[in-house]
């Protein structure tokens, strides 16, 4: 079995697969250091001593070393990690590539096991981002913004008589209060601007362009945003098995 690993700035998700199939999901909070005991409560009992490989997405560099340490203490066996170095099969066309998140990577990859590009994926997670991909699998580079709940949190910490408040999709455009206020405003910008930058990049890359939402955020605009073609909240699990499937042992 394969052990893939997104370990991002607020939460660490596991998903195991089976040949193709995820078989278990698991996330928690992410760490200062990932221990042994880290690992075992993200993975249940019955799986751990059938894990062959693991691959690892990281977006917190300094956990990275105890990560690795726990995996091959537990394992018996070092984890893949993946970067801009890594052979996906995407060209990676930005200025700086180093600068391009493994979860991104992995996002992106993880695209091309649904459709064919061009291909446009969005992720809405504590930030939004929006990778490009060109008909000649090139990653081109993309967007990144505040998400929802950060927009949220900043609102409220700047401002001296908003409280911080729980967002859920507003019932109408029109706030009646201060708290349904911030929800339209909020919602209703955000969701506008994915359309339009949705319409902007389509017109960048032509042709027929896909659009892949994951993220745990999508789940507020999946049902609001027209042109979606797939919403897949594994998608860096599927990118990480991809990627495994072409460079793992």
């Amino acid at each position: 079995m394969l052990l893939t690993i997104d370990v991002g700035n607020t939460t660490t998700g596991i998903a195991i697969f089976n040949e193709d199939e995820i078989v278990t999901k698991n996330k928690l909070m992410t760490p200062d250091e990932v221990t042994e005991n880290f690992l075992k409560s993200l993975i249940k009992k019955e799986f751990r001593k059938r894990i062959t490989h693991v691959v690892v997405s990281s977006v917190v560099p300094f956990i990275d070393r105890s990560m690795q340490n726990s995996v091959v203490s537990l394992f018996g066996r070092k984890a893949i990690f993946i970067d801009h170095t890594t052979d996906t099969g995407l060209a990676i066309k930005i200025d700086i590539p180093e600068e391009l998140g493994a979860d991104r990577i992995a996002d992106s990859v993880g695209a091309l096991s649904f459709f064919d590009p061009p291909m446009i994926i969005i992720d809405s997670g504590t930030a939004t981002t929006f990778d490009i991909i060109d008909k000649n699998f090139q990653y081109l580079g993309g967007a990144i913004f505040p998400g929802i709940e950060l927009s949220i949190n900043s609102l409220a910490r700047n401002t001296a008589k908003l409280n911080r408040i729980t967002f859920g999709v507003p019932d109408s455009i029109l706030g009646t209060n201060t708290d349904t206020s911030i929800r339209a405003g909020i919602f209703y910008s955000y969701l506008g601007g994915l359309a339009y930058m949705i319409d902007l990049y389509k017109q960048l890359l032509g042709g027929s362009v896909r659009v892949v939402a994951t993220g745990g955020l999508s789940r507020y605009f999946k049902d609001h945003l027209d042109g979606i073609d797939l919403y897949e909240p594994d998608l860096i699990y599927f990118g990480l098995k991809k990627i495994f499937d072409r460079v793992g042992p």
